[in-house]
């Protein structure tokens, strides 16, 4: 008996684990959706995404508990930039040299002040530092432009891990949105060869 309703419910089960996945999946898209629309016809016939270096999942960095990371917002501003053409033997490599964000505490209000006081609990910082590359089939690099970005926000006393999570996910599509105004006008000078 216990068996046989263990037996039904098992395809309920997976079902619901696979459209709660979905959904996670349907949700970090949507919130990957950056100011910029502008799209730039790339010769190239891939893309692929370097890593420098992962932040550390250890205080001060809170990079780790965000909703997504500065890796996954690097594709996904990639895919929504970049057509690429096929019409050459190129890769689009983008590099995210620098992509974390740390947390500072701040000092709270003493005494009887305190009790009535709402302070700023805590600062964040992002840091994003990007590089947009074409490279040749024998791994040269043809042609090549670099942006930089950071943002520094504060929450308050009473912050949840919701409210932290939501404001890491602003910071991070905010600095992408900061980087491109800077990135832009360096990929059509230098990378006007190969990215239209």
């Amino acid at each position: 008996m216990v068996k046989s309703i263990a037996t039904r419910l098992a395809p309920a089960l997976v079902a619901g684990v696979l459209m709660f996945q979905a959904g996670a999946v349907l949700a970090a898209d949507a919130a990957l959706r950056f100011a910029d629309a502008t799209t730039f016809a790339t010769d190239a016939t891939s893309l692929s995404i370097q890593v420098d270096a992962r932040p550390p999942k250890e205080y001060p960095h809170v990079m780790y508990r965000a909703p997504f990371t500065f890796e996954q917002a690097a594709k996904a501003w990639a895919d929504s930039h970049f057509n690429l053409s096929g019409n050459s033997v190129n890769t689009l490599r983008i590099t995210l040299k620098e992509g974390d964000i740390t947390e500072k505490l701040l000092p709270k209000t003493g005494g009887i002040k305190g009790w009535f006081t709402k302070d700023q609990s805590a600062e964040y910082e992002a840091r994003l530092a990007v590089e947009v590359a074409i490279i040749d089939p024998n791994g040269k690099v043809i042609a090549s432009a670099d942006g930089k970005a950071w943002q520094s926000r504060t929450v308050t006393e009473g912050a949840t891990e919701e409210d932290k999570r939501r404001v890491w996910s602003e910071m991070i599509k905010s600095t992408f949105d900061n980087m491109d105004a800077e990135l832009q006008p360096r990929i059509r000078s230098t990378m006007s060869n190969y990215v239209h």
